[in-house]
């Protein structure tokens, strides 16, 4: 018995209708064809590829990878948030030894935020949370975060 399978995925990006439309005839290749028109009709953008059903999954991935390189470039190298990878340490717990290692770092005002945040592996809002977690000025390196009270 011989299966099919089709999938048909469309979404609006600005004034552009995009339909993807794939086809599984056989176990061994499927076919892309991807579509970009306008509101009047007009297509400003085709084509299709046929894919072996084993690589979908990595050319995939490349496709994604080139097409956000290109647009990087594009754009004048700016990622967009969505796109940039988290850190390798977001949203792990911070040892106190890491603590002890910012707090010597910031309080000896070596390194910036950016630099912090590169070498913790961790976002600058992250480093700034932390600073003023340890009680820590995360704007000034050599004075201590204001305690806040109510009067």
């Amino acid at each position: 018995m011989r299966t099919s399978v089709q999938i048909r995925g469309e979404e609006e990006i600005g004034d552009r209708s995009y339909a993807v439309h794939v086809q599984m005839d056989t176990e061994v290749s499927v076919t892309v064809e991807l579509e970009a028109q306008l509101p009047n009709g007009a297509v400003v953008a085709e084509g299709s590829f046929i894919l072996p059903v084993t690589d979908l999954i990595a050319a995939g991935q490349l496709i994604e990878a080139t097409l956000r390189g290109l647009a990087t470039v594009r754009d004048g190298g700016r990622m967009s948030s969505k796109s940039r990878p988290a850190p390798a340490n977001a949203g792990t717990p911070w040892s106190p030894e890491q603590d002890d290692e910012l707090r010597r770092l910031w309080t000896e005002g070596r390194k910036p935020i950016p630099q912090l945040a590169l070498d913790f592996a961790r976002s600058r809002a992250a480093i700034k949370a932390r600073l003023s977690h340890l009680g820590l000025n995360p704007d000034t390196p050599e004075q201590p975060r204001p305690e806040i009270t109510n009067p």
